[in-house]
């Protein structure tokens, strides 16, 4: 837990610092390449919003909404599917009426919290909004960090430490998973 500590805090780059759509690119990727977040069956079918007539062109589109709303919800926590709903609305022009505000689909970041919260990534809080834990921030940290050391030309010799860092996250998510399935089997005993 020391070398996580260590690199971490040496680094000192968080989400904040690095560009918005090379983060939500990167984390994008993240997403796809884990086994952990999975599409949901009516992705190719659904809208994302009453404005828009067909579904979104890029086949990753929920992979990019998932990572806009991950970046989101760490800037600003506490924000519920009702301020996404907000966020991610239109207005709806038709022709010579006047244009009306609409708000974008409920369902699409429902899913997506919810994927994040059986992932361990965003909890709950009382009130019904969400925010990052800390497992999450250090995974998203992690990689902001990568983002910024391949945009500063010479510290590319970081990059390797960053994967080693990576790679111990993963190897924490595996283990805490293990845990909470030895609680469950516990509880089903007791």
């Amino acid at each position: 837990m020391e070398y996580l500590t260590r690199i971490y805090m040496y680094g000192g780059v968080s989400v904040k610092d690095v560009e918005s759509s090379k983060f939500i690119k990167a984390y994008a990727e993240h997403l796809k390449r884990g086994d952990k977040f999975k599409e949901p069956s009516w992705v190719d079918i659904v809208k994302t919003g009453f404005t828009k007539e067909l579904s979104p062109y890029d086949r990753d589109w929920y992979y990019i909404r998932a990572a806009s709303i991950l970046r989101r919800l760490y800037i600003r926590p506490f924000t519920g599917v009702g301020g996404f709903k907000k966020i991610y609305s239109k207005k709806n022009k038709i022709r010579v009426k006047p244009s009306h505000f609409n708000k974008g689909s409920g369902k699409i970041p429902r899913s997506i919290l919810h994927q994040f919260e059986k992932i361990g990534i965003v909890k709950k809080t009382k009130k019904g909004t969400r925010k990052v834990t800390s497992l999450g921030r250090k995974e998203m940290d992690a990689i902001a960090l990568k983002i910024h050391k391949e945009t500063q030309p010479n510290k590319k010799e970081e990059i390797d430490e960053i994967d080693e860092l990576n790679e111990i996250i993963e190897e924490n998510k595996e283990t805490k998973e293990e845990e909470n399935e030895e609680e469950k089997e516990k509880e089903k005993e007791n």
